[in-house]
């Protein structure tokens, strides 16, 4: 699986003439999210992307997609939502896209150590200062975009890809027999996958003794090696209600969460 950021889309690959103008390469979002064919190259990719208004000269930048499936051509047709489409009659709506690069989403790298996330993370460093104030650090004025683009294309940062955490599954599955004095020490959170779905709730549990894993960091496909602890698993309501003290711990979870959806 790459780890590198892949770029897709990047309006200065278009040939620019006088008569096409600087601008010829952005691409309306809206048609071209549209497009059945783009919908699947970003289904389960983290995400890169440099917009600008029809309205104004502001270019945004930011990432979409941290968590993979639809994520990221949800998160870009919001500006849709937002700015519309642009039309003969109503030039000014709609929103470009200037540059989109991104990763296969990968379960192994958190959203921090993502190429994306480090990627945003450099360009709103650079611009903290002098971004539009009240707009965030990832809105600047379009004449900037040059220094934006040198961010962007910035190779003297070989970290630039994913750091991919591989928790061997052998050494925790060579953990797993639960002995009398492992207990459920509390639950931390849960997770209820909404809409039709029939999955039962996983609920996080923090566990009285650590598995001891290996977990190999994998940075440009060089690989590092660390031995760390981790106290918790994701266990279903019926798994957890046959670990001592885990009856006790979910009644008071779901008396803390009177709100929460849970499906048992």
């Amino acid at each position: 699986m790459s780890t590198t950021l892949k770029i897709l889309v990047d309006y200065r690959n278009t040939r620019v003439t006088r008569r096409s103008g600087p601008q010829s390469g952005m691409v309306e979002l809206g048609p071209w999210l549209d497009v059945q064919a783009n919908k699947e190259m970003l289904y389960n990719m983290r995400l890169f992307y440099v917009l600008k208004p029809n309205a104004d000269d502001v270019v945004k930048f930011g990432i979409a997609g941290l968590d993979g499936k639809s994520g990221g051509w949800a998160r870009l047709h919001q500006y849709i939502n937002e700015y519309g489409f642009a039309t003969e009659l109503s030039p000014c709506t709609g929103i470009r896209l200037l540059y989109l690069a991104g990763t296969v989403y990968n379960p192994n790298v958190v959203t921090t150590d993502s190429a994306i996330f480090r990627k945003e993370k450099a360009c709103k460093d650079y611009f903290r200062d002098t971004a539009l104030k009240g707009r965030g650090f990832e809105r600047i004025l379009l004449e900037r975009i040059n220094e934006l683009f040198k961010i962007i294309d910035d190779k003297s940062n070989k970290s630039w890809g994913d750091i991919e955490k591989d928790r061997r599954t052998s050494d925790r599955l060579a953990q797993a027999d639960i002995t009398p004095d492992d207990k459920v020490v509390s639950i931390l959170n849960h997770d209820t996958i909404s809409g039709k779905s029939r999955a039962k709730t996983k609920y996080l549990v923090k566990w009285s003794r650590p598995y001891v894993l290996q977990e190999q960091l994998k940075v440009k496909n060089t690989i590092t090696k660390n031995v760390i602890e981790d106290d918790t698993t994701w266990e279903t309501h019926n798994s957890v209600m046959t670990f001592l003290d885990g009856a006790r711990m979910l009644e008071v979870y779901k008396t803390l969460h009177p709100t929460a959806k849970f499906r048992d």
